[in-house]
């Protein structure tokens, strides 16, 4: 079954099918990459369960707030908005990445310089660096910012369906470059907002937070792919699975553990008596 059609059901029995053969503990998490990443990062004793999105981890952690097996499950599912629109009230055992999703994290960490050393190269940087005035995670910080903004207009707005804005449909590979007016085109032209002038005044009335909470840690990394696969690129040949993939070996256990993640998943791992 494709996990991102499975039901909240589905999880359900699971859990259930689960702990009928072997008396465990259970981390909710949202897809493929989370499973990938925290296999490595966690006591034996916690299954990991992909849930097919953050919907599903919420749905059923609710399911099983009145069965004994609530207290053996955590849910660890990506910030997004929270922190901007109001989300729905959600039992206590769920934890959220910070500031906004797993990706970003990684993004921050020296994985990204790993990636860089691996298949950028140094030459093309120092080109490229000299002609757009900014570092290279600046830069694919700024282009994922302005995707981001339009996604947080759209969250506190009509919230219409962003599945295919995406980067890479806007990008100048041989440049490196983002068609700026095609995107906030393409945002009108679906709904987010009805003229230019309303989008970019939602834009810019958006709270004044730090900005990688705006940040969607996918936009950020097919961004960051666009430019390997092109511009700064030492070959050419590598995607995005590549790309998360070295992310999420490279980060450095310290690093990991100076996060807000990092420590709210240690404190539950102590309640449960779980760090022994």
């Amino acid at each position: 079954m494709n996990i991102w059609n499975r039901s909240v059901g589905d999880i359900v029995a699971e859990i259930k099918m689960m702990e009928a053969d072997s008396k465990s503990f259970y981390w909710l998490l949202e897809g493929p990459s989370d499973i990938r990443f925290f296999t490595t990062r966690k006591p034996d004793r916690i299954k990991l369960i992909a849930s097919g999105g953050k919907r599903n981890v919420v749905g059923a952690i609710t399911a099983l707030i009145n069965d004994q097996l609530n207290s053996k499950i955590l849910g660890v599912v990506d910030a997004d908005y929270d922190w901007l629109v109001s989300p729905e009230q959600r039992p206590q055992n769920i934890v959220t990445t910070d500031p906004r999703d797993l990706e970003g994290v990684l993004l921050r960490s020296g994985a990204f310089n790993k990636v860089v050393a691996e298949y950028a190269c140094a030459e093309k940087i120092a080109s490229f660096k000299s002609e757009v005035g900014v570092g290279l995670l600046e830069y694919i910080h700024d282009v994922a910012l302005f995707f981001g903004k339009i996604r947080a207009v759209n969250d506190l707005g009509l919230r219409v369906n962003l599945k295919g804005f995406l980067p890479q449909r806007f990008v100048n590979l041989q440049l490196w470059s983002y068609d700026y007016e095609a995107v906030l085109a393409e945002a009108i032209r679906v709904g987010v907002a009805s003229t230019l002038e309303e989008l970019l005044s939602r834009m810019d009335d958006l709270p004044s937070v730090g900005t990688w909470h705006y940040v969607r840690g996918h936009d950020a990394v097919n961004i960051f792919t666009g430019g390997l696969m092109s511009r700064i690129g030492s070959n050419g040949n590598i995607n995005c699975a590549d790309v998360a993939s070295m992310l999420r070996i490279g980060i450095e256990d310290v690093e990991y553990e100076r996060t807000e993640l990092y420590q709210s998943l240690s404190h539950w791992i102590v309640s449960k008596g779980l760090n022994v």
